[in-house]
Order: C-alpha cells, then sequence, then structure tokens
C-alpha cells in the first residue's frame, strides 16, 4: 500500500495584513497572503528571470490569533502545514492550511 504525504514549508513575505475572523462555531481562522519569490531561466533566452507566487493561507485556533497580533503586510514568514481544496461559491480554491508559523 502506498502512503500518501501532503506536507508544505513556505518561507516568503505577507502581501497584505492577516485577517481574523471568528466563525459561528466559535473557531478561530485568520486569512493571510503569502508572496513567495523565486528565480528561473528564461528556455528561450537563457536569462534569468524573477517569478513571484502569491499564496493563500488559512490558519486556526492559537495559531490564528498569534499570526493576527503579530504580523503585518511586508513582514517574513515561514510555515509549514498542507495543501488543501475547498469549493468557494462556483470554483475551486487551493490553499495552504498552516500548522506551524514562524516570524522571519
Amino acid at each position: 500500500m502506498q502512503t500518501n504525504l501532503n506536507h508544505i514549508t513556505l518561507s516568503g513575505n505577507l502581501c497584505r495584513d492577516p485577517k481574523l475572523e471568528v466563525l459561528a462555531s466559535g473557531h478561530v481562522v485568520c486569512e493571510m497572503h503569502l508572496a513567495c519569490h523565486y528565480r528561473a531561466r528564461d528556455p528561450q533566452t537563457g536569462q534569468w528571470q524573477e517569478h513571484t507566487d502569491f499564496i493563500p493561507v488559512r490558519a486556526f485556533a492559537h495559531q490564528a490569533r498569534t499570526a493576527n497580533d503579530y504580523l503585518k503586510k511586508g513582514d517574513g514568514v515561514a510555515l509549514a502545514g498542507r495543501v488543501c481544496s475547498r469549493k468557494v461559491k462556483d470554483r475551486w480554491v487551493c490553499e495552504v492550511i498552516a500548522q506551524t508559523v514562524q516570524f522571519t
């Protein structure tokens, strides 16, 4: 039997201030957007180019409150979590569910 693994580690900067929300169930969720920069060669020209991926991240409970209290737009963040997809209205969204958030 094959073992499945869903784990991601990211490091980047916040694109905007974290947004904290208390759900009707009483659970706390914090939404963040992480900008991850990288360089790659253009296959046609061979020149290095800068690229940025913008990744939606959600944190829950203690991680959510801590991120909301101490982080702001532009801050460096390293996080570990899992990739998750969910349906929002009529489209699917892929995001990271943060299990640990570290300030860099």
